[in-house]
């Protein structure tokens, strides 16, 4: 790796330590407002986070994407980042702002989806939280770029405890329950600033004068990539979508509780991805094949040995959890398909880290290919196996997903790119 073993070991460590304030202050916030006001105001929470997601893959438009992957093939290059970050920072602000502004003048329609005025409520005050949130998104594509993965980790963290600092606000200024979708805003307004001063003193503002090439580069990226960030969304929620159709909501909830802490797992392998990812970026643009090959073989070893150690102290652990939770009784029936959607992400850990290469190596249509094939073989799977085996059929279909991305990752990379990962 071009800036040696030890600076990817303590990056790989800090991005590590962030899951753990993402837990923690994920089990925090949930627990607060349903102790503050009511399980019914954490139900409307959810009911805005959930469009909240959607709506940020689209107001963000895949450029978050283009500017990581050009920003580190030359993070040393002081005018080509300044022109490719301008160019990208204005489409963004643009397409944040109307994508900002449509949410808003939806929350009517949103709340009448859940059949809950609360919702639409919660819709408002979130709405310019979105726009920050797709300029962020953007931000921490540069950051990544650049490979400053320590300022990553600790702005990524801040993000989840100015949450709770947004959720303190909505407290002490009696704004009510339905109002607590401001945490959103709140947080990424604050996070924006933070953002903002970083990447301020890591470009050189005065290179920037031919950014207005760099704009439909980056959309006509975005475009082609867009779609791939929405369907890696749907495809961590088609098993418990299609679950919903087929049984009642306990077993449901059963297994609701078991993929969120596999999800909690899988969030190794994302942190591995963003440390990888520019310096696949980085060999692509260079042409350096060949070392990439390499990259990717150690990553794999250690991959699959991290995930081997995780995956067996989480899967022997989970009854023990559950027990410490006192939610034994009501959850152990999700220890199964738990151990199942484990046993997925270690026959896939090898690669998951690099599951955005074809991202990196400037073929965002082929990753978007790549994930339409995986969430539909996460839906066909779904289909087959639930009505037979209910939970652990949902799990094994996800579990086969995985794996199949996995194929098709190998495949399309060889085609597309020339390398044999």
């Amino acid at each position: 790796m071009s800036d040696g073993h030890g600076k990817f070991r303590s990056d790989v460590l800090w991005n590590f330590g962030s899951i753990a304030v993402l837990g923690v202050s994920g089990i925090a916030l949930n627990t607060l407002i349903a102790s503050v006001y009511d399980a019914a105001a954490l139900g409307v929470f959810n009911q805005v986070w959930a469009p909240y997601v959607i709506g940020s893959q689209l107001a963000v438009g895949g450029i978050d994407l283009s500017v990581l992957k050009e920003v580190a093939a030359g993070p040393k290059e002081r005018t080509h980042v300044a022109q490719a970050v301008v160019g990208a920072l204005v489409p963004t602000v643009v397409l944040a702002a109307v994508a900002a502004a449509i949410f808003w003048l939806a929350a009517g329609l949103v709340g009448a989806f859940y059949e809950s005025e609360h919702v639409a409520t919660g819709v408002r005050w979130a709405a310019p939280g979105l726009f920050c949130f797709a300029v962020n998104k953007v931000l921490f594509g540069v950051v990544n770029g650049l490979r400053r993965m320590r300022a990553f980790a600790l702005l990524q963290s801040a993000r989840f405890l100015l949450m709770l600092a947004g959720f303190g606000v909505v407290v002490f200024a009696e704004l009510g329950a339905p109002r607590v979708a401001f945490l959103f805003t709140f947080a990424e307004g604050l996070l924006l600033v933070l953002l903002a001063l970083e990447v301020g003193f890591q470009v050189a503002w005065r290179s920037a004068g031919g950014w207005r090439a760099w704009m439909p580069r980056h959309v006509a990226y975005g475009a082609k990539s867009a779609l791939s960030g929405v369907m890696a969304e749907l495809n961590t929620r088609v098993d418990i979508i299609m679950l919903g159709r087929y049984l009642q909501d306990a077993p449901v909830g059963v297994y609701s509780f078991a993929s969120m802490i596999a999800e909690g797992v899988f969030q190794l392998m994302v942190k591995l991805q963003n440390n990888y990812n520019p310096l696949i970026a980085e060999h692509v643009a260079l042409g350096r094949l060949r070392e990439l090959e390499a990259l990717v073989k150690r990553g794999r070893v250690w991959s699959w040995l991290l995930m081997l150690g995780v995956g067996s102290v989480a899967i022997a652990g989970y009854p023990l959890g559950l027990a410490i939770l006192g939610t034994r009784d009501a959850m152990i029936g999700g220890w199964l398909a738990f151990g199942i959607l484990i046993g997925g992400i270690f026959l896939s850990a090898g690669y998951m880290p690099f599951q955005q290469t074809l991202l990196m190596a400037g073929r965002p249509g082929w990753h978007t290919v790549m994930m339409i094939v995986m969430v539909a073989t996460n839906v066909v799977g779904n289909a087959l196996l639930i009505p037979h085996f209910e939970l652990a059929g949902a799990a094994a279909a996800s579990a086969i997903a995985m794996v199949v991305s996995v194929l098709v990752l190998r495949f399309f990379v060889r085609v597309q790119v020339g390398a044999r990962i």
